[in-house]
């Protein structure tokens, strides 16, 4: 109970105590001074107002129920104070929606932005095929011929674009041939520039050198790119976001 209907209440409570004091003190004194009996004239008047006082509760309960079950509004045409402004901040939530979608956003640039990305994508894939035909010019002249060394470029961007299917075989100088640890190597470096899976760099250089790879299987060669055998080609960590390889390392690590 609130603070308001508890006040309401002690007052309606003091009024009906008063009002019997009231009545009990005048009853008395007409009754000691002037012999009337009050209660000959109030008891009816007492009754009718009780009654009466009953029925306008329960004729009032009755209609509210009524008027609630079925909706009725007797305010004619006014609307609730409440109601309007509910309605009012909801145009208002809906006009600022609107306007915030008409406003230019970072989505109208979406395209712009996406053929930007492209732009810079397809620069910098140029950039790493470029050091990879360098790279691999130098590492790889001693041991292959000129057209062998186009062969094995071309190779390079087909797994690039992974048309694995056009690989041609090469076969390095019979004279001063590569050998599997300089090939796993030469893979797994080029490979790690390119970001190819695994086996998209062993089946590269199987495809590549099948003759000085015969006997290595596509498992052995994924899994052992990057180990630790000296090799004529040593393997090439790239620096942490760059690509470009270490051409001052040392052509052949083997004897």
């Amino acid at each position: 109970m609130t603070n308001k209907t508890q006040i309401r209440t002690k007052r309606i409570s003091f009024v009906l105590a008063l009002s019997v004091i009231t009545y009990t003190a005048t009853d008395t004194y007409l009754s000691a001074y002037h012999d009337i009996d009050v209660m000959n004239i109030m008891t009816p008047v007492i009754i009718g107002l009780a009654a009466t006082i009953i029925l306008c509760g329960t004729l009032q309960r009755s209609f509210y129920k009524w008027m609630t079950k079925y909706s009725i509004n007797l305010s004619f045409a006014q609307q609730s104070p409440i109601v309007l402004e509910t309605v009012t901040e909801t145009k208002n939530d809906c006009t600022n929606e609107i306007k915030a979608i008409e406003q230019p956003s970072i989505l109208d640039n979406y395209d712009a932005m996406l053929e930007n990305f492209k732009k810079k994508e397809a620069e910098k894939q140029v950039k790493i095929m470029d050091a990879i035909r360098e790279y691999v010019t130098i590492k790889t002249a001693p041991y292959l011929s000129k057209e062998a060394i186009v062969t094995l470029i071309a190779n390079i961007e087909y797994m690039a674009c992974d048309n694995h299917d056009l690989y041609k075989p090469i076969r390095s100088n019979i004279n001063n041939p590569l050998r599997s640890p300089g090939l796993r190597h030469l893979a797994w470096n080029i490979g790690e520039r390119l970001n190819v899976p695994l086996v998209k760099r062993a089946e590269f250089i199987k495809a590549s050198f099948p003759h000085e790879l015969v006997n290595a299987t596509l498992e052995y060669l994924r899994l052992n790119l990057r180990d630790t055998v000296t090799s004529q080609i040593p393997i090439d960590v790239p620096d942490k976001g760059d690509f470009r390889f270490h051409l001052e390392t040392n052509n052949d690590d083997s004897q």
